[in-house]
Order: structure tokens, then sequence, then C-alpha cells
């Protein structure tokens, strides 16, 4: 057995997870409790505090702070930059929005996802939406949207307020976030800088993968508040980071993120009119790939791609009352594009001009309707139009760009019916969504996909038990596939139809005082139904279980994943991130934890995940071709990481 040795930095260097905006009440209070697991409480939407300790090991980047989600997968590439999966669907199927602004990767082969730009504890609230049943969160909800989200701060009782955390963990893991905010009645600033680095780690079988990655930002956040009614805030948000990747020849050596954006809200303006909201933002990423600056060379000539990808969104949105009637309605908008420059044999690449590659423009609408009808019945309906247009630019000094434009309509309904102590719910959606970057860059001439989808689910609480289920079954026509073409790694997109059904089940017992236990378990399936094949990259059956003790000072807890091995896949078809190798084993995994709140301001926690130093990786990760450069290990997939054990300081002053 392997022993990890720490040195914990000294308290008052210690920075805290827990505050965020005073106003929500999960954010306000530092626990002892190591999260393990989210719960669903509302209908078809699972919301939780990012700045929790989770268990595996505390989240570095978006992607890794998802996985508490049932039925979210993340198909890993190295130590960092994961790609979420919800359902078996990701990619521009899964929107993800950071502070109401979309957020894009730039690079043409997926390395940088939108969540590797995430940082974690620069938010307050994650909200996670299943299926298409909403339409004040983009378009092309065909799997699900997450939204990021930042609340303005409230200073009650003290004019100030001091938090952080730091961590360290087995393989030189190092994490560390501090924030500081002051406001009182006419306004309020914030400060967030948090930096995340790691080593290469090793999987259960003792191999290195090559993994390092080291990631850094700071937030900035300022708020003018004339009236009680009126906010006119800004937000600047910097990052900078770099990672190696085991799944492939190249390593992102450039991860720069600047972004900003500006918000004005005017509140209770007439008894019908709640609120009047504007938001107007720009994002830019600079991003480098190239295969000699985190692993030796050898042979091959130096290589490198360069991809800037700007971003601009707003959107403007109003708020009415009438009664028992709640009325959400705006219009959205975003500019996108994205230039390349490279390098093909060690000649550099800094000196070269960008050449325009794709860009988008996109125009939005919609309306979202909520009706009390008693006060055990409500009824919820959106609609949305989109139309999106994309050029096709890759050669041109050759050849004319070529433009498409897609007309999107999505909408849903939905009722939500409260029987004594059980809320049941039922809703039909239609999302529609245009091809991304990333499919246009495989086949310019591919058409929109329509999902049809049902969700279904209940949520009961009654005294110490909590019981919740979701299920959905939908058709997609048009999915688009993405499948390899004539070897070297080279693919090509079509479209074809699928269907999909599943759910999550999940349960919770305080079954004694200070004691509980949960499970929950995650099922999809999916079919091509055009190829008559499983549909690839869908995940199989995961059971998760947690046994939790929490005194309010001392608090321990286990988690046992169990994953299924997945028999139904069909080589060399995927998505924009991967494509299916073979069948995967099935696998269990325990982790365990321990927490101390040594008084009012601190907590103290740890913990060891995959305890038994089990070697496994998940049927959705990636090929390990590259696993280690250096001593030519090759696995068939990324190995998870061994046996990881973690320390951190919580500290809320």
């Amino acid at each position: 057995m392997k022993t990890t040795h720490f040195l914990l930095l000294p308290l008052a260097a210690a920075l805290s997870q827990a505050w965020a905006a005073p106003v929500a009440e999960e954010t306000a209070e530092l626990s002892p409790v190591t999260v393990t697991g989210t719960q669903q409480q509302k209908a078809n939407t699972v919301k939780f505090n990012p700045k929790a300790t989770l268990q595996p090991l505390p989240a570095g980047d978006g992607a890794d702070l998802l996985q508490s989600v049932p039925n979210m997968s993340i198909i890993r590439k190295g130590g960092s930059s994961g790609d979420p999966l919800f359902r078996g669907l990701g990619g521009s199927r899964l929107a993800i929005n950071a502070d109401d602004q979309f957020v894009y990767g730039g690079c043409a082969h997926r390395m940088d996802p939108p969540t590797s730009y995430i940082h974690p504890s620069t938010f307050d609230e994650v909200v996670v939406t299943k299926g298409p049943q909403t339409v004040t969160q983009g378009m092309g909800l065909i799997s699900g949207s997450v939204h990021f989200v930042r609340k303005d701060p409230t200073f009650h009782e003290q004019p100030y307020s001091f938090n952080g955390s730091t961590t360290l963990g087995s393989s030189g893991r190092r994490d560390a976030s501090f924030e500081a905010g002051a406001g009182g009645k006419y306004g309020y600033a914030r400060l967030n800088v948090s930096h995340n680095e790691s080593d290469d780690y090793k999987d259960g079988a003792g191999n290195r993968v090559h993994s390092n990655f080291k990631r850094d930002s700071q937030m900035v956040q300022l708020g003018v508040t004339p009236t009680e009614n009126t906010t006119i805030a800004g937000t600047y948000e910097r990052s900078r980071g770099k990672a190696a990747y085991a799944d492939r020849g190249m390593d992102g050596s450039k991860f720069d993120r600047d972004a900003w954006n500006v918000r004005i809200s005017q509140r209770n303006i007439t008894p019908w009119l709640s609120e009047i909201e504007a938001r107007y933002g720009s994002s830019e990423i600079d991003h480098v790939m190239d295969n000699y600056s985190l692993r030796p060379v050898g042979k091959m000539s130096k290589r490198a791609m360069n991809p800037k990808r700007n971003t601009n969104t707003g959107n403007l949105k109003a708020v009415f009352d009438w009664d028992s009637l709640n009325l959400q309605t705006g219009i959205d908008y975003m500019r996108d594009k994205r230039v390349n420059r490279s390098e093909g044999n060690g000649e550099g690449y800094r000196h070269k001009p960008y050449d325009p590659d794709q860009s988008f423009k996109h125009w939005g609408g919609f309306a979202e309707v909520t009706w009390q009808r008693t006060d055990n019945q409500k009824w919820v309906a959106g609609i949305r139009r989109d139309n999106v247009t994309g050029v096709y630019d890759p050669y041109p000094d050759t050849d004319p760009a070529k433009r498409q434009t897609y007309r999107l309509t999505s909408g849903f309904a939905r009722l939500e019916q409260i029987y004594g102590n059980a809320k049941y719910y039922a809703g039909f959606g239609i999302a529609q969504r245009s091809p991304d970057y990333w499919e246009r860059n495989r086949d310019e001439d591919l058409k929109k996909e329509t999902n049809r989808q049902i969700d279904a689910g209940m949520i009961w609480n009654k005294g110490n038990l909590h019981l919740a289920a979701s299920l959905f079954a939908g058709k997609i026509r048009d999915y688009i596939l993405i499948e390899e073409h004539g070897g070297h790694g080279m693919t090509m997109a079509r479209n074809i139809n699928a269907t999909r059904f599943g759910g999550e089940l999940e349960a919770k017992w305080q079954f004694a005082p200070n004691w509980s236990i949960a499970s929950n378990l995650a099922y999809t399936r999916g079919k091509n139904t055009t190829d008559n094949l499983p549909l690839a990259q869908t995940p199989p059956l995961e059971w998760n279980n947690t046994l939790a003790f929490d005194n309010g000072k001392f608090s321990a807890g286990a988690l046992w994943k169990v994953v299924a091995k997945q028999n139904r896949f069909s080589k060399g078809q995927g998505n924009i991130v991967g494509q299916d190798i073979g069948a995967s084993a099935g696998f269990g995994v325990l982790s365990v934890n321990a927490g101390w709140k040594f008084n009012k301001y601190a907590t103290l926690q740890g913990g060891v995940d995959n305890v038994f130093n089990k070697t496994y990786a998940e049927f959705v990760s990636r090929s390990g071709g590259f696993v280690d450069p250096a001593a030519g290990i090759k696995t068939t997939r990324v190995n998870e990481p061994g046996r990881t054990a973690w320390l951190r300081l919580q500290a809320k002053f």
C-alpha cells in the first residue's frame, strides 16, 4: 500500500469554500459534511452548491464537479478538461452556460471543452435541467443544460467577508481558492482567486498516466445598487492553464480565457411587471495545442495549432406576474467567430497571421409561462424560436465561403401535481439544434437535429425519507453521428435517426440521529435505428451508495460506486469527443472520507478515493494510446486514478 504524506498549510493561509451569496442558505454555513452526491428536489432540475466538498477528490474544473450528478459521465482525456455527457449526450447537446454567457472551446479536436474554463469556486450555484424542459437556457437542449450561477451578495450583518479553502493530495495535487467581499446599501465588490495543479497520476496498476495540469483564475465583480430594486453589475474573469493528455499525441500548452459581462436589472416596476434585465458579455479563448511543450518530441517534427475564439452574447428578459401566472420572455443574441494558425515542421506559429475558419450568428426569442392553477397543481410551458447562420471558410484564398441558415423551434409543456407527500410531474418537449463547429468541420451540409422527448417523475419526502425518480424516452431525428473514416484518426459526420430511454432513481434515509444512507441508480439505453446498432457513447448502468455520519462537529462517510459492464457498443461511431472502442468491464470502487469542524470558522476534511487501488476505466473514456509518451505505455482506455488521498482545510472569517 502506498503511503502519502501531507504538509498542511497554516490556518492563516487557508481559504474557505462556503461564502457565496448569503441569500442562498446552503452556501451561507460552513459544513463539515463531505458531499458525495446531489439530490433532486424540483421537477427535472438538480441544484447544488459548487463550493461544497465532493468525493471523489474535490473538483478542479467544471467537469469534475458534474460527476456528482446521477447519469452524468465524464470522458477522461487526462487529469483535467474532461468532457461531460448527460444521459449519454454531450458536446453542444448539453448547453453549458456560465453567468448567463454561452461558453465554447476553441480546439478543433475538442481538447478544451467549455467546462475546462470553468472554475467551480467562483460560482454560487449549479442548476442542471434534465431534457428539453426549459426554453430560458438557450437553444439546442437535446440532452439538457448546465447553468453555473453567480448571485448578488448581500451584507446584512457585516460589511465584509473572507473565505477560502486549500487542498493537498496524492500525485502533487495542490488546490487553493480565496474569496473576499465587501459591500453595503449602495453596492458591493467581490474578488475570487483560485489555483489548481497536479502532477501525473498513476492508475491502479502503477502505470504513470500523462495527465499533469496547472490552472489559475481570477474573478472581480462590482455592483452598484442605487435603490433596493436596482442593480448594475460588472464581472471580469481571467483564467490561464495547461494540461497534458493521455489520449492523443498533443497536449494543451495554453488555455487562456478573458471574459467580461455587464448586467442591469430593475425589479418591482409595477404590480404586474416584476423585473427587466439586460446582459451583455464578451469572451475570448486563446488555445495552443502542441507536441513539444509538455512531452518529449522524439523523432516527430514539432507541430502546433493556435486557435482563437471570440464569443459575444447578450440577452434581454422581462418577468411578469399576475396572481397565479408568471411569464418570462426575452431575446438572446450571440456572435461567435473562430480563427486559427499552425505550424507543421517546427517553423513556429507566433509570427503567422490568423486565418478565418468558421463564424456563427444567432438570434433567439423565448416565452415561458408558469400557471399555479391550485395549491397542488402547476402547469409550465414554453416556446422559443432561433435563427442560426453559420459561415464555413476553411481556405479563404481558394474556396468561396459556404453559408447555411438554420431556423429552429423548441418548446415544452409540463404538469406538476402534489398528492400528500409526493410531487408527480410529466412533460413533453421538442428541442432542435443546428450543427456545431466541430460537426460542420467534418461535413458542412448536415441537417438540424430534432429531439422529441417525454420526461416524467416523482419526488417524495416524508420525515427522514426521500425518494425520487426521473424517467425519459425520446426519439431524435437527424441525429448527427461522428464515425471513423479511412483510418489514421479521420472521422466524418452524417445524419441518422435514434431512440433513447432511461432515467435516474434515488433514495436517502436518515435511519438514526446523525446517520444517513443514500443510493442512486442511473441508466440510459440508446439505439441507432438507421444502422440498427446501439447508439454509440452510451454509458452502462451505474449505482452509487453512500453511508454518512455527521453530528455537527465530526463527520465520516463512504461512497461505493458500482458500474456494470457495457457490451452494447458501435466501434468507430460516436460524437465530437470520441468514438466507441469496444466492450468495457464492470467495476466497483470504494472511497471514504472524514471531517472535523474544530471551531466555528474552520473545518478539516480528508479522504481516500479508490481505497483498494482498483485498475479500471469508464466505458466512455478515450483511447489510452499515449498514456505515457516517454515510456511508450498504452492502455485500451485512459484508466482512472488509482488510490488517491487528499486533505482539505476550509475557513470562513
